[in-house]
């Protein structure tokens, strides 16, 4: 019986933060670039027997762990020479007044100074630093061709290159933000320059959020937590009349 009421209670946690996540994706699902959440529960070997300790003790025996996914997204066209989306592996650097950041939200715009620049201003790296386009005022966005291996064109002008990089391993990644990642391994982040990427120019890439499935997941969730939840009731209800009968 208190086996039961602890195993019970053990599944809960897990399953509030698996809502978490789930919220978390139907929140970003719009938005660009953005790479779904999965959680990864550890258990040990003997979690779902009681030990001499209280029951919130016994919950320490699960491990939760949230992951990515970093599959590719679909890709949506829009016409706007300053969208760009990556086909394949990659991501664009950024800079930040952190360090560089890389991502795969291509939604770019020119700032005052003809920098490229992200929605939020980071700027745009090339291997030289950040791109900036000559004759600001000048320029027609029409006229900005960016080839796939990321070579920015005006007219027969040379512009720069877009700096793409990719990861030997993607798992060391963590988010920032929608669409930003951060790499914490500072002596071998594992960073390779991606020498043939394929950028699309006037496309963007749409979040891997499957929105159906998420809500279907997320409905299951919320009947096992219900489950679970009347399963403790009618479990301590039992005990507390065994307690009542012993006391006869």
């Amino acid at each position: 019986m208190i086996k039961g009421l602890y195993s019970s209670s053990n599944g809960m946690p897990p399953m509030l933060v698996k809502m978490e996540v789930l919220a978390n994706n139907l929140a970003n699902m719009n938005a660009t670039g953005f790479k779904k959440d999965g959680m990864f529960v550890e258990m040990m070997k003997d979690s779902g027997v009681a030990p001499n300790s209280s029951a919130g003790e016994l919950t320490t025996q699960l491990t939760i762990q949230r992951t990515t996914d970093f599959s590719e997204g679909s890709l949506k066209q829009t016409q706007n020479p300053l969208d760009f989306a990556l086909q394949g592996e990659g991501y664009f650097v950024v800079q930040t007044p952190h360090g560089e950041r890389y991502t795969r939200n291509g939604n770019f715009t020119l700032g005052l100074d003809g920098s490229l620049t992200t929605r939020e201003g980071f700027p745009v790296l090339s291997s030289d630093g950040k791109i900036t386009l000559p004759n600001i005022q000048r320029i027609v966005q029409e006229n900005v061709v960016v080839t796939e291996s990321g070579d920015i064109m005006i007219g027969k002008d040379h512009v720069g290159k877009m700096r793409i990089v990719e990861f030997r391993d993607q798992a060391k990644l963590k988010k920032e933000g929608s669409a930003l990642f951060r790499s914490d391994e500072e002596n071998d982040p594992g960073l390779i320059e991606k020498e043939f990427p394929v950028v699309r120019q006037g496309f963007l890439e749409e979040s891997n959020v499957d929105g159906i499935a998420e809500m279907i997941e997320m409905i299951e969730i919320s009947r096992h937590f219900e489950s679970n939840q009347k399963a403790i009731a009618s479990q301590d209800s039992t005990l507390e009349k065994l307690m009542e009968m012993g006391k006869l």
